[in-house]
């Protein structure tokens, strides 16, 4: 059996709720809408002051019974050259579901709030759902582009199935799990950083991999990640800006190892503010300076996950799963 996190399923399945909005109303005579919201059809009801939401059978107001939508939620980047990764990305999706109405959420409050004092046009996961709501998407799919089922991807999914409504909401919600979500993942992204790590890199040289890191159990991801590839590479080290392992810990192991040069690689989707800052910044409190300062010959390369082909593909399998589902209901 394939591991994945022991609470929750990565890949949501459709929630389906058969039970009435509001039970016991019809017992009290009521005529089944509620109230609080105005209809503005101007009909004859036989009571005053007609202040409530229903659907009337009219052409102008009748939803469509069917329209896809895929809303990528991303972590989010405020350095424009690094969104090409997410550029990249985007194109794939539209390649692979150009019938499919399209739009991005980010995740990271003070990427957004960084993005609008700049001018910059930025929604969150909240106004995003609502925005293709609005847009009449009635079945919708939600991919998560986070590294781990960490906070961001929960947050995510809690949010977008909060929205699943037979009236109010999507009819249907599906979410899509992260990059390493399961053990088949784990397997595909150590095959995938063959082409990530740098082809100068020597044997005898270590690698480490800087992830962001989460305050939630899906930081484990990061551990089972640095296990396996550890199986082929005995000099690869997987650390994170938050939580263990940490700079300290990396450093006292590659210490213990007798390393001397090290490849220093962020392990994010893009390379933002973290990646310039924390891994490659000239503070003292860099990961770069941090490894300098303990002896070692530092070599870097600034990249996300995302510019790379084999590990898009991950995400994208991903997506395609969960917009099987989604279309399969349009029959259903």
């Amino acid at each position: 059996m394939e591991k994945r996190m022991a609470d929750d399923s990565l890949d949501a399945a459709p929630i389906r709720d058969n039970a009435p909005t509001n039970p016991g109303r019809a017992s009290l005579g009521h005529d089944g809408h509620e109230h609080g919201e105005r209809c503005g059809c101007h009909h004859e009801h036989g009571h005053d002051h007609h202040d409530h939401d229903h659907d009337h059978d009219h052409n102008h107001l009748r939803p469509p019974k069917y329209k896809p939508g895929i809303l990528l939620a991303a972590f989010g980047v405020a350095i424009d050259e690094a969104r090409r990764g997410y550029d990249l990305f985007e194109a794939e999706v539209r390649q692979r579901h150009p019938d499919m109405e399209l739009a991005w959420a980010y995740t990271a409050h003070k990427v957004r709030r960084k993005l609008v004092s700049r001018g910059r046009e930025c929604d969150s996961l909240a106004v995003a759902l609502s925005r293709l709501h609005d847009r009449g998407v009635t079945h919708l799919a939600v991919q998560s582009v986070h590294t781990t089922p960490g906070v961001e991807y929960h947050w995510t999914r809690e949010q977008a199935l909060a929205y699943r409504h037979p009236r109010k909401g999507f009819p249907e919600v599906v979410v899509g799990g992260p990059l390493l979500s399961s053990d088949h993942d784990l397997e595909r992204s150590c095959q995938a950083l063959q082409g990530y790590i740098p082809a100068e890199r020597s044997p005898d040289e270590a690698v480490v991999l800087v992830g962001h890191g989460t305050y939630h159990h899906g930081q484990q991801r990061y551990l089972d990640f640095e296990e396996r590839v550890r199986r082929d590479d005995p000099l690869i080290r997987v650390g994170t800006l938050m939580g263990r392992p940490s700079c300290g810990d990396v450093i006292a192991d590659l210490e213990a190892e007798g390393v001397k040069d090290v490849w220093l690689l962020p392990f994010m989707c893009v390379p933002g503010h973290h990646v310039h800052l924390d891994v490659f910044g000239s503070g003292a409190s860099s990961w770069k300076s941090r490894m300098e300062h303990a002896g070692f010959t530092v070599r870097g390369h600034v990249t996300g996950t995302l510019e790379h082909a084999p590990f898009r593909a991950i995400w994208l399998d991903h997506l395609d799963e969960v917009c099987a589902r989604i279309r399969a209901l349009e029959t259903a």
